[in-house]
């Protein structure tokens, strides 16, 4: 700026000096013109430094711009490394506590890492010994490299077929491990089902000792009703028969129930029991078990006929009692409430002392099987059955003859 000012005074006095020396001019025109030049080419030079100035000025700015761009670019460069020494220390916090971890490693790959430390040391000993043994001879050395060569080659295919062995052995107990995972849960469902279809059976069962009652307590609601009526002698003896065919019925039913638990008890048995046994099965055990079956019907038979002795007493009392003219019949209400009352209460005595009596000999009678035959547990579902059904087949027979 300060050449800029200078220039411009510089200027002004040229022309200061050419209005006041305009008489000089006049003398010396070939001077003046050479001035002239002369201040055209100042003028030239001047704007031409002007222009460089600017343009100086101009990458001075520039440069200033630069400068910043690269200080914001630099400090960005120095928070992004900045961050990235802050990862990388808790990248190697990370790996520091990684192999810490590592350090808990299985006693087998601490016996196999010290068996191979134990080997490299031994090996590196011997190449040391060989080395200082062998240092005068080339030829040596190079056999010695061989040697080395062929025993490092042999240590990794034995290190190969180990881990071809370990990859095996990986792969059977993987192979176990899902047989042995599918098998629980074949076992997880199959007691699943066998619980739920337990307590069906077990609902049925209460159902059908329901219906049962309801219909021992109808048929007691019939009989008690019938008996208030005055019957003939032949209905009072189809009576007996009916009463003596529902008590049977009754016995068929609770048989038929015991049944079904001997059945659940031979499948919880064969469950149980994982190696299925060779049954032998002789005429001797089935005559004994014939034996023992035939004493509770015995029993059962000495019962019925006790309690139809008590009936036909009652029957012929009650006959008795009745008038024997049949023009004027007379009617006893009282008599007929107390004898149908007192029948009534006899036949629940009798069955229920019945049926605790059944049950409590078939539980003694199947302890003693189980003493006498224990080879008897295991045996199929279908023979029990088929001998049970065959055991009914012949009560009905005696109830319907």
């Amino acid at each position: 700026m300060q050449s800029i000012s200078s220039k411009s005074n510089l200027i002004n006095d040229t022309d200061v000096k050419v209005f006041c020396s305009n008489t000089q001019c006049q003398v010396a025109s070939e001077e003046l013109t050479n001035l002239r030049q002369q201040v055209t080419d100042l003028k030239e030079t001047l704007t031409s430094l002007e222009n460089v100035i600017q343009i100086k000025d101009m990458q001075l700015i520039n440069m200033q711009r630069d400068n910043e761009r690269l200080s914001s670019e630099l400090k960005k460069h120095q928070r992004h490394f900045r961050n990235i020494k802050r990862k990388l220390g808790k990248f190697l916090v990370k790996l520091i506590a990684i192999l810490k971890c590592t350090e808990l490693i299985p006693e087998q790959l601490d016996d196999e890492r010290f068996f191979y430390q134990r080997e490299k040391d031994y090996f590196n000993n011997e190449m040391q010994r060989q080395k200082t043994r062998n240092v005068s001879g080339a030829s040596r050395l190079h056999r010695q490299r061989m040697e080395f060569e062929e025993a490092r080659e042999s240590l990794e295919e034995e290190n190969r077929s180990l881990r071809e062995e370990l990859n095996e052995k990986a792969e059977t107990t993987y192979n176990l491990c899902i047989k042995f995972l599918r098998m629980k849960y074949a076992k997880d469902t199959l007691r699943q089902k066998f619980d739920q279809l337990l307590k069906e059976h077990l609902h049925v069962m209460a159902d059908t000792m329901e219906k049962l009652d309801e219909a021992r307590e109808e048929l007691n609601v019939i009989v008690s009703e019938k008996f208030q009526e005055r019957l003939p002698l032949s209905k009072a003896k189809f009576l007996q028969v009916l009463q003596r065919n529902t008590r049977l019925v009754h016995e068929n039913a609770t048989l038929k129930v015991q049944i079904q638990h001997l059945t659940l008890n031979i499948e919880k048995l064969k469950a149980s029991t994982q190696k299925p046994k060779m049954i032998n099965v002789d005429a001797k055990i089935i005559a004994k078990l014939a034996t023992q079956n035939k004493k509770p019907y015995a029993k059962e038979a000495a019962k019925c006929q006790s309690f139809e002795l008590y009936e036909n007493g009652t029957g012929n009392s009650s006959l008795l009692t009745k008038p024997s003219t049949s023009q004027t019949p007379v009617h006893y209400p009282g008599d007929m409430k107390l004898l149908s009352k007192l029948r009534v209460n006899n036949l629940k005595r009798y069955a229920n002392a019945g049926t605790s009596d059944v049950q409590t000999e078939t539980w003694g009678q199947r302890a003693e099987r189980a003493r006498s035959a224990p080879e008897i547990r295991l045996r199929s579902d279908s023979s029990t059955v088929a001998w049970a059904e065959s055991l009914i087949d012949m009560r009905g027979t005696r109830t319907n003859t």
